[in-house]
């Protein structure tokens, strides 16, 4: 808050280019501090906290061999989730996002199935449950998946989205406020 200070006394002064730069300073400064004080106060709320604890069971799961377009209007519009895992048979065989589908042409949607454009499971799209649920955020974060399948001994076990954390996190920091 000091520089932000010293920006406004240097204005005031008559100093409008000096001013102005420390101004931008402070709020730059100001703002990297805050965040660096939130990513402290996460970590320490989710710290020990493992995937098997906030994962959801049995999820919503889409068979291969539907339509693109069958799968959008029975899957996506109807759960409103951004990615599913795909099963047959009881099987893993991967998942798909929202953000696959718009790669293909609408006018493709009828004859493309599901199984044609699912990913197979990777390090980007899946977890174990006892990960930290910290390091589960770090490949949300990395990746750009909001949602991710929980997998253990090769079956599909839960998933576990950052709506999950996210909700945790502040129902945490609300019974537990006099801590932070």
């Amino acid at each position: 808050i000091g520089i932000i200070i010293l920006g406004l006394v240097s204005l005031a002064r008559g100093n409008v280019v000096g001013g102005i730069w420390w101004f931008l300073i402070g709020m730059f400064l100001r703002n990297a501090s805050q965040s660096s004080y939130q990513q402290v106060v996460v970590r320490k709320a989710l710290q020990g906290e493992k995937v098997l604890r906030l994962m959801r069971r049995n999820p919503v799961t889409a068979p291969p061999s539907i339509s693109l377009a069958e799968f959008v209007d029975q899957y996506v519009y109807a759960y409103h989730h951004k990615m599913f895992p795909v099963e047959e048979g009881g099987r893993l065989a991967g998942g798909i996002t929202t953000r696959q589908i718009k790669d293909v042409p609408r006018e493709e949607w009828g004859r493309r199935t599901v199984g044609e454009i699912a990913r197979s499971c990777s390090l980007g799209n899946t977890v174990a449950p006892d990960l930290d649920v910290i390091k589960a955020l770090a490949i949300m974060n990395r990746t750009g998946n909001s949602r991710l399948m929980v997998v253990e001994n090769g079956r599909l076990a839960g998933i576990i989205s950052l709506k999950d954390i996210m909700g945790f996190l502040s129902m945490k920091m609300d019974l537990e406020s006099e801590e932070w």
